[in-house]
């Protein structure tokens, strides 16, 4: 096996406009009879299509919406898209790595990008994958995401460009170009998987959660946000809000809101790892010193281990705890996904009042 390292991992394109121009021919995919799939993609005058009528992949949850192979006799390239309806809003970037595990797709490089729409966290990611027969692939992995206007939930597409390992040097140009010029061509108003609803939680403070989470008061201090589906939960996140007249700092307003899972009669119990700082990547606009956590929930009858993480900040002189309790990460669901993508909305929408 070849040195991974070795693989460039290019982010600009080293040719002039009059040589893309020359090298590239735009495709128009519009052979699905739903206009929602319809996409272009820039590709190198010698791929051809291969395949444009939908193709499903139970095996990985995808449905092929076009493979392009190479038709001449220069180095092979075959480029791939595919995607998968899912009814929760989760991040683009979560959706792809869990299909990169599924795949047995090993990491090479990596990044994420932010969306400044707020649609959420999305990758571009160069894998290799060494099949049955010893062969090398290399591929580079965009995505793409988008409402579902026909039946609800989103969209979400990935562009896979891929060749054998010892033609990636002379390729990896074209393929960086493929990847990174494509779009859908009927692109609904919405960014999201799911509409987003106001959580008020009073004196001009509020933040955001997609629709199909719940939110409710459970006490003064304490709300509630939970994921349940046809009477199932799936993730739950709480909040506790106290004065910085009754907690004192970080570890204090921690230990008050996680002693619950350590009382005897409730036949559960905590373990997390201990709070740490971490930059604020969520909101800036919060300015806050933000503090975090993992760890596991198991039940006394070892029936149930959910995965457990814990923000905490001051803010206008008033200390937050937020919880998250739900499934762990796992290739069968994308529960976990859809709590982190929560989680991470709340925090971004978030507005807390000076009064």
């Amino acid at each position: 096996m070849s040195n991974y390292i070795s693989y460039s991992f290019p982010l600009a394109s080293p040719f002039t406009k009059e040589e893309m121009q020359q090298r590239y021919w735009k495709c128009l995919y519009t052979s699905s009879s739903e206009k929602m799939l319809h996409y272009w993609v820039a590709l190198p005058q010698s791929l051809k299509p291969a395949e444009i009528n939908p193709v499903d992949f139970p095996e990985v949850g995808l449905v092929n919406i076009g493979r392009y192979i190479t038709s001449d006799d220069t180095p092979y390239l075959e480029v791939w898209a595919a995607y998968e309806r899912c009814e929760w809003e989760m991040n683009a970037s979560d959706w792809l790595f869990k299909k990169l595990s599924i795949m047995g797709e090993k990491i090479l490089h990596q990044r994420i990008i932010n969306n400044p729409n707020g649609s959420g966290k999305f990758a571009d990611v160069l894998t290799v994958k060494v099949h049955a027969s010893g062969d090398e692939v290399i591929s580079r992995y965009t995505i793409q995401k988008d409402y579902n206007p026909a039946e609800g939930g989103g969209n979400y597409f990935l562009l896979k460009a891929s060749c054998a390992s010892r033609d990636y040097a002379a390729l990896a140009d074209d393929i960086f170009f493929v990847v990174v010029n494509w779009d859908l061509l009927n692109r609904s108003n919405l960014a999201l998987a799911e509409l987003l609803t106001t959580v008020n939680l009073g004196a001009g403070s509020s933040f955001k959660v997609p629709l199909s989470w719940k939110a409710k008061v459970i006490s003064e201090n304490r709300m509630l946000i939970e994921h349940t589906i046809e009477n199932v939960n799936y993730g739950a996140i709480n909040l506790y809000f106290y004065p910085d007249t009754v907690v004192h700092s970080a570890e204090e307003i921690f230990d008050k809101c996680a002693e619950r899972f350590h009382q005897q009669d409730n036949g559960i119990t905590l373990v997390a790892n201990e709070l740490e700082p971490i930059q604020n990547d969520f909101n800036s606009s919060l300015n806050i010193d933000l503090f975090t956590c993992t760890g596991e929930i198991t039940s006394r009858d070892d029936h149930m281990r959910a995965f457990y993480q814990a923000y905490v900040f001051n803010k206008n002189n008033v200390w937050a705890y937020i919880e998250l309790v739900g499934r762990h990460r796992n290739v069968k669901d994308y529960h976990f996904e859809e709590n982190k993508r929560c989680l991470e909305i709340i925090f971004s929408t978030m507005q807390i009042s000076a009064h």
